[in-house]
C-alpha cells in the first residue's frame, strides 16, 4: 500500500510516516517499478504497536530497540 493510504489506516500523517522510517522504526519499504513505496499490510500493525508502545511510557529509542528485537525473532 502506498504512504497515502497507510496514512489513513493509520490515523497518521504522511510526515509521520516517513519520520518513523528515517528513525528506524519502519524498514525501509520496497518500492514500486514507479519509486513509490509500497507498504506490506503488516506494516498497519506496527504502527499500533508503536502508538501503544507510546501510550505506555516507552521512548522511541526503547521502541526501536524492542522492534529490532521482534525483527530477529527473539521475544522482547
Amino acid at each position: 500500500m502506498r504512504t497515502g493510504d497507510l496514512a489513513a489506516r493509520t490515523g497518521l500523517t504522511t510526515k509521520t510516516i516517513r519520520f518513523h522510517e528515517d528513525s528506524g522504526l519502519l524498514p525501509a519499504p520496497p518500492r514500486t517499478p514507479g519509486g513509490y513505496r509500497d507498504y506490506p499490510d503488516h506494516t498497519v500493525t506496527r504502527f499500533s504497536f508503536v502508538r501503544d508502545a507510546q501510550r505506555a511510557g516507552l521512548t522511541l529509542a526503547e521502541i526501536r530497540s524492542i522492534l529490532a528485537l521482534r525483527d530477529d525473532g527473539h521475544a522482547p
